[in-house]
């Protein structure tokens, strides 16, 4: 914990040292941090593993087997062999 009291009078000292402009920009950084602090806890807890039953996209494949759909759907992608 005294590491992070005297880590903050540093940044205190500093921060009284900077003009109007730099402490705008400072502020604004500061922001970032702080948003990019939530979001970084909010995507930690919010990451939920689908299994293969359940993921939508690999219920989906190979669903549309009729033509034209699948029909020269390689050639379209790859390009004709």
């Amino acid at each position: 914990m005294e590491i992070a009291q005297t880590t903050k009078k540093e940044l205190f000292w500093e921060i009284e040292q900077l003009s109007s402009p730099y402490l705008a920009e400072l502020q604004n950084f500061i922001r970032y941090l702080k948003f990019k602090q939530t979001s970084k806890a909010a995507t930690s807890i919010d990451k939920i593993a689908l299994s293969p039953e359940n993921d939508p996209i690999l219920c989906l494949i190979g669903i549309v087997d009729v033509a034209p759909f699948s029909e020269n759907l390689d050639d379209m992608l790859y390009g004709a062999v």
